[in-house]
């Protein structure tokens, strides 16, 4: 076996995989499960490209030998693994660990023993690889299929406050996944998978990377530096700007503490994002100071959206001024945003002394 074609053959992929390695330890946003997650996920990819030019160099020997059926079962077994562990990074997946590791745990007896089932794979004394003439030839490849739509569908389900872009860059990486192996598949080429695997994993970890860098650390909606950046990206889309800020923050935390303070933020900001989505975009843009861009909305649904909001914070120990104004054409997105603070201001001096907030007329 020629070490230095291996690494030759395999030097993007392992560049690509030390570097992601040095930028997860660099990642500040990133949370620390995730970069072991993803850390892991380079372990097992290194893996199988280590496992998957050992299994080729058996392939050169003039009879089989018994661990070319074993390293072949292995490499389809660890395709669905990377794919289980890529899950992990939704952060949602922990209580379903046990149902989504049933395939893996039914497919393994399945794999290891098909030299003598004939079920899947085998190969002959001569070293010859055969598999069966049925669509269960590509049994692998229908578990990562599986897993990459549980992986979809709990990315879209359970992040639904994420902007349409964001949603794209997401179908973007699984296409690209999806699309490597078909034509891979279609060819009939006997490759190794392992530089795929990396590549999508480095996409991933951009989009994570991106995601996190726009999101405000205590309360998850968007920083500050996203509500500038739209501010200019969004603007022909923009229809509504709505200005939102929180009362007696301060008294809070002289009096209660700063945690108390974190609480009241964080359950202001679950209440402002409720419906958050491709359309309405919620930003922290200061201390108790909040905005919300509204795209293509009319003003009848824009309004029944804060009264939503203010039913909800009416539930809580928190009061917030809402002041909203619609871009009117010829408007600038500065000049409506100074309307909405006015507004939001003199519906701030409307409430003072009060318990709960009154609808913006």
């Amino acid at each position: 076996m020629d070490s230095a074609k291996i690494f030759a053959n395999h030097f993007i992929m392992l560049a690509e995989l030390v570097g992601l390695w040095s930028m997860l330890d660099m990642g500040v946003h990133i949370k620390r499960k995730t970069v072991r997650t993803m850390k892991s996920i380079i372990l097992l990819i290194g893996l199988e490209a280590i496992l998957w030019s050992v299994g080729k160099w058996t392939q050169s020997f003039e009879t089989l030998s018994i661990a070319r059926p074993l390293l072949t079962s292995t490499i389809y077994l660890l395709y669905p693994i990377i794919m289980l562990v890529v899950i992990h990074l939704t952060e949602i997946a922990d209580r379903y660990v046990r149902w989504l590791s049933i395939p893996v745990i039914i497919s393994a007896p399945i794999l290891y023993t098909s030299q003598w089932t004939h079920l899947i794979f085998w190969m002959t004394e001569d070293n010859l690889y055969h598999s069966v003439g049925n669509p269960l030839k590509y049994y692998s490849y229908y578990l990562v299929a599986i897993y990459l739509l549980i992986f979809l569908f709990l990315l879209l389900k359970y992040n639904q406050k994420i902007s349409r872009r964001d949603r794209m860059s997401i179908l973007w990486c699984i296409a690209i996944a999806v699309l490597g192996v078909m034509i891979m598949v279609i060819a009939d080429m006997d490759v190794d998978y392992s530089t795929l695997f990396a590549s999508v994993l480095v996409l991933y970890y951009l989009f994570i990377y991106t995601k996190t860098a726009k999101a405000d650390t205590l309360t998850g909606l968007l920083n500050r530096q996203c509500y500038y950046a739209d501010e200019q990206r969004e603007r022909d889309r923009i229809t509504c700007v709505v200005s939102v800020d929180m009362n007696d923050l301060k008294k809070i935390n002289d009096s209660q503490g700063h945690e108390a303070g974190d609480l009241a933020l964080m359950t202001v900001s679950k209440c402002l994002s409720k419906g958050m989505g491709g359309k309405k975009h919620v930003y922290r843009i200061g201390g108790d100071e909040f905005a919300i861009f509204y795209l293509y909305w009319d003003e009848d649904d824009v309004r029944t959206d804060i009264a939503t909001i203010q039913k909800l914070l009416s539930k809580t120990d928190y009061v917030c001024a809402f002041g909203y104004q619609m871009v009117e054409d010829g408007m600038e997105l500065r000049e409506a945003m100074r309307e909405a603070d006015r507004k939001m201001y003199l519906n701030k001096s409307e409430l003072k002394g009060t318990t709960a907030p009154q609808p913006e007329q």
